[in-house]
């Protein structure tokens, strides 16, 4: 890449160079296609980061499903020639045959329309790929000269034997007396400083190299991260902004901590926000996802009706118990109402001489609906239950996203 300081940025320059030095997509190392582990081998960064930052793009818009196929299909493999999309149009030779090509063109263009049918709808699709291209410029306009260049890897080791070349010139780049590629070499930097320690021990003297220092970023990013979710809590709960949802919060919270990410990757931090990255935006698509779509307040909810019932009970996060033991029914109107929690608990009960027409419906978690029980996901159960002599009846619709239902008797 040419070093030479510019006041303004070469696109054309930079795309060029990019295509001519980008990643190949790795065998070892990878979890579907080797192109997170290319990347991050490309630029000298975690692939993890990598990872993380396509599954936010995914969460979040959509693009990350898409931008991945596409660099599936231009990425060519180590050792390969060219991609398979190349290689369909006779640039080179590849490795991907020509009907993986073809059915990963195909599969593209679903992806690309799924891409604004997200949680946030075009802006969200537009705002995901425009993050996750802005990352890749970042990374190779100041992570260019570092990494692994896109040239094809030699996992078995180079030629063992010497070339011959003219005196005082010198040695071929390909001839590799280690049999070993050098850019595989595990040597140490010889511009990083050490600190000489003398020992006793045998008089020998060790070369011990300073521990590096923690970086910050992964601390101020989680400390930004926990006072903005408070603070939107705090005016959601405070302004009656109905509009904040918890979806839009943790969306907010994941669309920090992957800032937080993308700083640590150039400055060899952060890490540990992972994980909390990850299950956050997991959280936000199961509340989007979820009965009440995170709108129905916080905390615990406690009713014992006598007269009136309400239409429904709900909650986002918490628990809603909910008794039914008082309420007066009447037998020619039967009493309706509906129980919904995002993440908790559900618990009913209903009086022992009514008639109950009962829907239990669950995305993950434990059901008990009084004569029904089913466990793990995609729960959806009916009952009916009848008494003798019944008071009245009730009818009975309990909805959870993540958690526990419990329907009894009481």
């Amino acid at each position: 890449m040419n070093t030479t300081k510019h006041s303004g940025i070469n696109i054309e320059a930079m795309v060029a160079d990019f295509w001519a030095t980008r990643p190949r997509r790795l065998r070892q190392g990878r979890m579907v296609a080797g192109v997170a582990a290319g990347i991050g081998r490309r630029y000298g960064i975690d692939p993890v980061i990598v990872r993380v930052a396509l599954v936010a793009g995914t969460v979040v818009g959509g693009a990350g499903v898409l931008l991945y196929l596409l660099a599936w299909l231009l990425l060519a493999e180590e050792n390969d020639e060219a991609s398979g999309l190349e290689a369909m149009i006779g640039h080179g030779s590849s490795s991907m045959s020509r009907g993986m090509t073809i059915f990963l063109a195909i599969v593209c263009v679903p992806a690309f329309f799924t891409m604004f049918d997200g949680t946030y709808g075009f802006v969200g699709g537009v705002v995901s790929a425009a993050a996750l291209l802005g990352g890749l410029f970042l990374l190779h306009r100041h992570r260019a000269d570092q990494g692994v260049a896109g040239a094809p890897t030699t996992m078995s080791g180079g030629p063992m034997t010497a070339p011959s070349y003219a005196p005082g010139a010198a040695a071929p780049a390909d001839w590799d007396p280690l049999g070993a590629a050098p850019l595989q070499w595990d040597l140490h930097d010889p511009n990083e400083p050490v600190t000489v320690a003398t020992v006793t021990d045998e008089d020998k003297t060790l070369a011990v190299r300073p521990r590096r220092r923690r970086s910050p970023v992964g601390g101020v990013t989680m400390g930004v991260a926990v006072l903005t979710a408070a603070a939107l809590l705090v005016l959601k709960v405070g302004l009656g902004l109905t509009w904040l949802t918890l979806p839009h919060i943790l969306g907010i919270v994941v669309g920090v901590l992957a800032g937080g990410l993308v700083v640590g990757a150039f400055l060899r931090g952060g890490r540990g926000l992972i994980v909390p990255t990850v299950l956050v935006g997991l959280a936000a698509v199961a509340l989007t996802n979820s009965p009440t779509g995170g709108s129905a307040g916080l905390g615990d909810l406690r009713a014992t009706p006598t007269d009136d019932l309400a239409p429904s009970y709900a909650r986002s996060l918490g628990d809603v118990r909910l008794d039914l033991t008082e309420l007066k029914l009447d037998k020619d109107k039967p009493a309706r109402t509906t129980v919904s929690v995002d993440a908790g608990l559900a618990r009913v009960i209903v009086p022992a001489n009514a008639n109950v027409d009962l829907t239990c419906t669950s995305n993950v978690g434990p059901v008990h609906c009084l004569t029904r029980s089913a466990d793990w996901h995609d729960i959806d159960l009916h009952v009916t239950d009848t008494v003798d002599n019944p008071a009245g009846t009730i009818i009975l619709d309990v909805h959870s996203g993540a958690g526990n239902i419990e329907v009894t008797r009481g």
